[in-house]
């Protein structure tokens, strides 16, 4: 550093002050502190580094050794450090005087050899400093958000809910939904329209929670993986969690940046990445509905209104493609999809990609119950794949609610649907394939679960946690109609001799719904089912058992 040595909390000094008398020589405790601290080290991490005792560097902070250290100890402090010649010298001189007597740190103002302000303490976090001239490097400004999503629509509303942001203080928004709810895509669109407001930069960071073949991120990774993009040096990053965190937040601290945290496990995962003061926004997606984050908003998404699934639909599929299909068409053919931005878009590059085909085929296809899973893929990438990820979460117990709610209500909407075939009409033999379906009471689950009431509430509320139903109603819930197949599939797949019996003995009990509801949640073909009869909402409480519920393997 060419004769002058940077002094820990003070300006440069010059380096023939400190060598200029016993009494200008600083305290050895607050230079030792002050380099420790500029290397984000703990005083037992430093001892782990030098191979000394802990106790010896308290001591040493401390000025609190009765005699000098021992020459190799000031060595072995300095390769821990990394400290540079001058710095070496500097602490060799100060280790080699007498022991001191209580301390008097002095700050010095550069080229001056005595002063007489007082130290103050040392800041947790400096950007790095030039190898030669000590002046702090610039921090770097990370840009790692993807590209945003072609052909985004809609969510106008949950746009405006990110897009109010309260400068005072610290934003933290999680985006929660069903597995191709678009959670993902609305982050990055609404991340790529706030990216102005943040002159500091924006992370990006894929946390792996429902990730095909990944374990869920490591928070403690995670941080070692952000702290470098924020410019701390490999060396200076703490071995412990909770090191890592503090160092993040200090590092984030005065700086306004914009993080998303996309697919999030829960909040244990999450609440190590999450800044510590104000100026930053955080963006947090996940699957599961994160309330035990305490002040984060909450952005719930559901499916898509008919109108932008079409939009979607037909962006995704190419004007050219559907430029001859009816509307009524096209709006059926959403429903099939469930309104759901995942299925639509596999539908729409299931047609991009057989030039032959065209929507009626696409929609003939999709209206064969038994098939409408195996139809919504393109290569690796489907509902059914989506929707596994989300089921291999569950426990046990949650799985074999899971598979008996999804069977069972299948069937109660193929019975109400052959029930009423005659007055609805065969558009009708496919009900619930839309969003609707039928509805599930507590007390009705806890028998079809063979279990007590607050163990089926348990239940139905963790599932509920984790997108997998949804409560329209006050104690009544739903699966989405794409759920709700896939589970019946796993119960077929898993419990076949469940899924072969017979279950509903009795007609069952009609619950109407206001129109407006019925054409959105319904897949009719294009109209809303006859109003006195509807079976789009079941209450599985009129289900009969025929023999005896399933038993509770």
């Amino acid at each position: 550093m060419s004769g002058d040595v940077l002094s820990p909390g003070a300006g440069l000094v010059s380096g023939d002050a400190w060598a200029s008398s016993a009494e200008s020589r600083p305290a050895l405790g607050a230079l030792l502190r002050g380099w420790r601290d500029r290397a984000l080290l703990t005083q037992e991490q430093l001892a782990a580094r030098a191979g000394l005792d802990v106790r010896t560097i308290r001591r040493l902070e401390a000025d609190a050794l009765l005699r000098r250290p021992r020459s190799k100890s000031v060595r072995l402090l300095a390769e821990a450090l990394g400290l540079d010649a001058a710095e070496v010298s500097v602490l060799t001189h100060c280790a080699s005087g007498p022991p001191p007597t209580p301390p008097r740190p002095r700050r010095l103002p550069a080229g001056s050899a005595s002063g007489s302000a007082p130290t103050p303490p040392p800041t947790p976090w400096q950007p790095p400093t030039g190898s030669a001239s000590g002046t702090p490097l610039t921090p770097p400004t990370p840009r790692q958000l993807p590209a945003d999503v072609a052909g985004f629509v809609g969510r106008e509303q949950e746009l405006g809910v990110l897009g109010r942001l309260d400068r005072a203080e610290t934003a933290v928004t999680a985006i929660d939904g069903m597995a191709g709810a678009g959670k993902t895509a609305l982050a990055l669109h609404a991340a790529h329209r706030l990216a102005p407001r943040f002159p500091d930069g924006d992370l990006f960071v894929d946390l792996h929670g429902f990730t095909c073949g990944k374990a869920p991120a490591d928070p403690r990774d995670t941080l070692a993986r952000v702290l470098g993009a924020l410019g701390v040096h490999e060396e200076s990053i703490p071995a412990h969690l909770d090191d890592r965190a503090a160092l993040y937040r200090s590092v984030l601290a005065g700086r306004r940046m914009l993080i998303v945290l996309d697919n999030a496990a829960d909040e244990t995962q999450v609440r190590p990445l999450l800044p510590g003061t104000g100026g930053c926004l955080t963006l947090i997606t996940s699957r599961r509905r994160l309330v035990g984050l305490d002040g984060a908003r909450m952005v719930s998404l559901h499916v898509l209104p008919l109108a932008d699934a079409i939009a979607l639909f037909t962006g995704a599929a190419g004007a050219e493609r559907v430029a001859s299909a009816a509307m009524e068409a096209l709006a059926e053919l959403v429903r099939r999809c469930g309104l759901l931005p995942l299925a639509i878009r596999l539908a729409a590059a299931r047609l991009r990609t057989h030039p032959a085909w065209t929507v009626p085929h696409l929609l003939a296809r999709l209206e064969e119950r038994q098939r409408l899973l195996g139809e919504l893929r393109i290569g690796r990438h489907s509902v059914t794949a989506a929707l596994d990820l989300s089921y291999r979460e569950l426990d046990p117990a949650e799985r074999r609610a899971y598979r008996l709610l999804g069977l069972h209500a299948n069937a109660a909407i193929a019975h109400a649907a052959n029930a009423h075939a005659g007055v609805v009409g065969a558009g009708v033999a496919d009900a619930g394939v839309g969003v609707g379906g039928a509805d599930i009471a507590v007390d009705s689950a806890a028998v079809l679960l063979g279990t007590s009431v607050p163990r089926a509430s348990a239940l139905l509320d963790r599932l509920l946690e984790v997108n997998l139903l949804r409560e329209p109603v006050l104690g009544r819930y739903r699966f989405h109609a794409l759920v709700r197949a896939h589970a019946a599939e796993m119960a077929v797949a898993q419990e076949p001799a469940v899924a072969q019996e017979p279950v509903i003995t009795q007609e069952p009990t009609m619950a109407q719904e206001p129109e407006a509801d019925r054409r959105a949640e319904s897949p009719g073909r294009g109209r809303p089912y006859a109003s006195a009869q509807t079976p789009s909402s079941f209450p599985l409480g009129s289900v009969k058992w025929n023999r005896r519920p399933p038993g509770n393997s």
